[in-house]
């Protein structure tokens, strides 16, 4: 494509050549368009912030409360290129001298000022939509679905970005000096990030409110978009006005400001607070759920916050966005139940999803075990089933642990029995501690793959033969009560369970499980 530059011409390639007749400002701005669509700069950052997120979700399944959320922030990579492009485009007739200037092109400054600000907005909005359909189909492939999709999020998400184009083009009229984006992007980031769980420094007025927990209350998110949209058009008409003051530049900058202060003012009143997200305690404090922001209290904690099924002969009690999980987790819970006797199966536990950010005020009691508002996917699935199913299995055995120090299995009977039982869902494995994440912000510390209970080489060993054992399921059951005491030592053990001493016992070490 050739446009006219008066005495000369820029070419697309940025090369120049002889006159041609005037081009207008939408010619212009499909110059523009071209430009930035051949250009690696949006195209890169959009890849780049598409493949991070999704790396780092690589290992859990898809909950739509959040994803949206989670996206809209790390697509702040891509409205720092935006931010760039435009102040590139609108300040290039400013850099003489340059293959690439408009100097040299058609019509008065103002005219090309709109048709950089119409290609910048227009072009990064678009990837900045393909890029968050890309991640939700992504995401949505990703195994079974949980939690409630909010559209405004998405949207909010995308509008950022020419947002930050909008901003970019009033700097590049404004203030056309190299350092100006990477002063804006990072002051912006900055206050984006400080305002965190929508503790201030800019609230709702930022392009993107980071982090939201599946549990929390809801966010503004329907007041957000008509912001961000006026706040674009505000940016746009500020870049104009450089160019002097019009009636319709004027008239779209006080329009635009009289949407966009009330939307954002509304919307950061509106917003949950630290309080009630994280309500203060005092020292000896009992947390419940009358301390439970109410909107909160009456989703999570009603008569009616949970809806429950029974699959065999176990009760599963899910949040209604979270019903598609159910199956997930009697992939963990079935085959322990499955290897107890018939007599124990008529005092199983139901499970129980708990909260995330509240999970202090459920209700823990002999009648449930806790699961997760997250489940993992790839490699960190196995470390949710083992850690379901322990719940189940130490219910039996017992080996549950008074203090967060836990508690040492060694030689007891009913540590081997609860390995056996676990080992119906994942093979047995080392006591090694580690941490496993149950929540947004919840980690879960295990001593072994039993939870708080320690054990040895002598009761992995004496597993790893049960489960390899025919018949071993029999004479479990037939010694079920003896097997479980806490007083039955695995040499009293191994006769019932028609093996023989192989392992080397191993001192106890800490505080025994009792």
């Amino acid at each position: 494509m050739r446009l006219s530059a008066g005495p000369r011409a820029l070419t697309a390639s940025g090369g120049l050549r002889a006159p041609t007749p005037p081009a207008g400002m939408w010619t212009l701005a499909a110059f523009e368009t071209r430009r930035l669509l051949r250009g690696p700069l949006l195209w890169g950052a959009a890849a780049l912030c598409l493949g991070l997120r999704l790396y780092a979700v690589r290992e859990w399944l898809p909950d739509l409360t959040v994803d949206p959320v989670s996206m809209s922030g790390a697509m702040l990579l891509l409205a720092a290129a935006a931010m760039l492009a435009a102040h590139l485009a609108v300040s290039r007739d400013t850099r003489e001298g340059m293959p690439e200037s408009l100097g040299p092109l058609p019509g008065r400054a103002a005219e090309r000022t709109a048709a950089a600000v119409v290609a910048v907005v227009a072009v990064s909005a678009g990837i900045a939509a393909l890029t968050m359909a890309l991640y939700l189909a992504a995401r949505l492939a990703m195994g079974p679905v949980a939690g409630t999709f909010d559209p405004y999020e998405a949207l909010a998400g995308v509008l950022a970005v020419p947002f930050a184009a909008g901003l970019g083009a009033v700097l590049g009229r404004w203030a056309p000096w190299p350092v100006a984006v990477p002063a804006a992007v990072f002051l912006l980031g900055a206050f984006t990030w400080l305002n965190g769980n929508q503790g201030g420094y800019g609230g709702w007025f930022l392009p993107v409110v980071l982090f939201h927990g599946p549990d929390w209350p809801a966010r503004p998110s329907g007041l957000h978009v008509p912001y961000l949209v006026a706040a674009v058009v505000l940016f746009a008409a500020v870049a104009l006005l450089r160019h002097g003051v019009r009636p319709a530049r004027l008239a779209a900058a006080v329009t635009a400001v009289a949407v966009a202060v009330p939307a954002g003012a509304v919307a950061t009143a509106a917003a949950p607070g630290q309080a009630e997200m994280n309500p203060p305690l005092t020292r000896g404090t009992e947390f419940t759920a009358r301390l439970v922001p109410a909107p909160v209290r009456d989703r999570y904690f009603g008569p009616d916050s949970r809806r429950c099924e029974k699959r065999g002969v176990v009760t599963y009690c899910a949040f209604p966005e979270y019903v598609s999980w159910i199956p997930l987790w009697a992939s963990a819970v079935e085959p322990v139940v499955e290897a107890l006797p018939p007599a124990a199966r008529g005092r199983l536990p139901a499970v129980r999803q708990y909260s995330d950010s509240w999970w202090m005020a459920e209700d823990h009691d002999e009648r449930f075990i806790g699961t997760f508002m997250m489940w993992g996917r790839a490699g960190a699935r196995d470390a949710h089933r083992t850690a379901l199913a322990a719940r189940l299995v130490n219910r039996f055995t017992r080996l549950e642990a008074r203090t967060s120090a836990g508690c040492d299995g060694r030689g007891q009977a009913r540590t081997v029995v609860g390995l056996w039982l676990l080992g119906q869902v994942a093979p047995p494995a080392p006591a090694v501690e580690s941490e496993l994440q149950i929540g947004g912000s919840l980690f879960e510390t295990r001593l072994s793959p039993l939870g708080a209970a320690r054990y040895g080489a002598a009761e992995l060993g004496y597993a790893r033969e049960l489960l390899a054992t025919p018949g071993a399921r029999e004479r479990i059951w037939a010694h079920w009560d003896t097997l479980l005491a806490p007083g039955t030592t695995i040499e009293r053990a191994l006769p019932l369970l028609g093996l023989h001493p192989a392992f080397a016992p191993e001192p106890v070490r800490g505080t025994p499980c009792s």
